[in-house]
């Protein structure tokens, strides 16, 4: 999914400041560099939030931005922690974590409707009344999700902000010595054998293709901060390719998402509405096997993408990139 912004001039700003850290250099203290990344992740949390809040009905994206976001900012903090007094990175864990369940909640039922809208210019006309009926549950259950993302006004204001100044004023109070670059080589190194570890297991059990999903953003996030320790050609490269690894796992994520929230509506609509599940029964059962078809389709893209990492020696050269910062 893309992290491109909309036409917000703001928006851009903000796009365009925290997605790469390439003015941070190998060699500068690794505190230094805590106060600039974090400094840069968790302010565009807090400018994204009003987007989010009182304009997401003029450009959806916002919500998807401010998830995408709070991941950035959420990586940071692990990054960084131990730069972060316990009080401080406590707190902005806890708020990171809420405005990010809340807004994936408005986000994934955009994600919803998108799928549905996708598919209704090719629906039959057995299928229609379905997706009729899909569009708008879809569109009642964001506008549930919107109400309860809007309830973290508060966060905006006073109590986010205070908790990102005083996480940034806890980074004066317990200074490390060591240099980015030594940080970066055991941290990098670290995220690659647990990416490596956990694609070999058996990832017919969706959970375990999962994990791997949630490694290879984490994976991704850190090259975005400790890109200026590597050569130029390291983002028309390596990233690339772990960037297109996402994007096949994300979609595997929506489908495996979707088979899960059709599976609630057919239930429901069964037990509370039998008179009326046949008339959405043909649109339903197509989209569940469209997506049952789907899932296994991306787990074998993304061990199709894993065989070329390996065999093509991207993997190799970005170890070999590590072992050269």
């Amino acid at each position: 999914m893309n992290d491109n912004s909309g036409d917000e001039p703001l928006t851009s700003k903000i796009m365009a400041d925290v997605k790469w850290m390439g003015d941070l250099s190998a060699a500068m203290p690794f505190s230094a560099a805590a106060k600039h990344v974090l400094s840069l992740r968790l302010r565009a949390v807090a400018e994204r939030l009003p987007l989010a809040l009182h304009h997401a009905d003029e450009n959806r994206e916002y919500v998807h931005q401010l998830r995408v976001s709070t991941r950035r900012a959420g990586a940071a903090v692990r990054i960084f922690a131990e730069c972060l007094a316990t009080k401080s990175q406590r707190k902005v864990k806890r708020s990171l974590k809420r405005i990010r369940r809340a807004a994936g909640a408005s986000r994934d039922w955009d994600v919803f409707q998108e799928m549905i809208a996708g598919r209704m210019a090719k629906a039959t006309a057995p299928q229609k009344p379905a997706f009729d009926f899909l569009l708008g549950l879809g569109q009642g259950q964001r506008a549930a999700a919107q109400v309860h993302l809007a309830e973290l006004t508060d966060l905006v204001d006073d109590d986010f902000a205070t908790t990102v100044s005083d996480a940034l004023a806890s980074l004066d109070e317990t200074p490390v010595h060591e240099t980015f670059r030594s940080r970066a080589i055991p941290l990098m190194t670290n995220l690659l054998r647990e990416l490596d570890e956990a694609a070999a297991l058996d990832l017919n059990d969706y959970e375990k293709l999962h994990q791997v999903r949630i490694l290879g953003k984490q994976l991704r996030y850190a090259m975005e901060i400790f890109a200026g320790c590597f050569e130029e050609g390291f983002r028309e490269t390596t990233y690339p390719a772990v960037e297109e690894m996402q994007e096949i796992l994300g979609d595997a994520n929506d489908s495996h998402v979707a088979l899960q929230r059709l599976q609630e509506i057919r239930t429901r609509l069964e037990m509370t509405q039998p008179k009326a599940w046949p008339r959405y029964r043909t649109g339903i059962q197509a989209l569940q096997r469209a997506h049952q078809r789907r899932l296994p389709e991306k787990r074998a893209e993304f061990l199709t993408w894993w065989t070329t990492w390996q065999s093509s020696g991207m993997e190799k050269q970005f170890e070999a990139m590590l072992r050269s910062i």
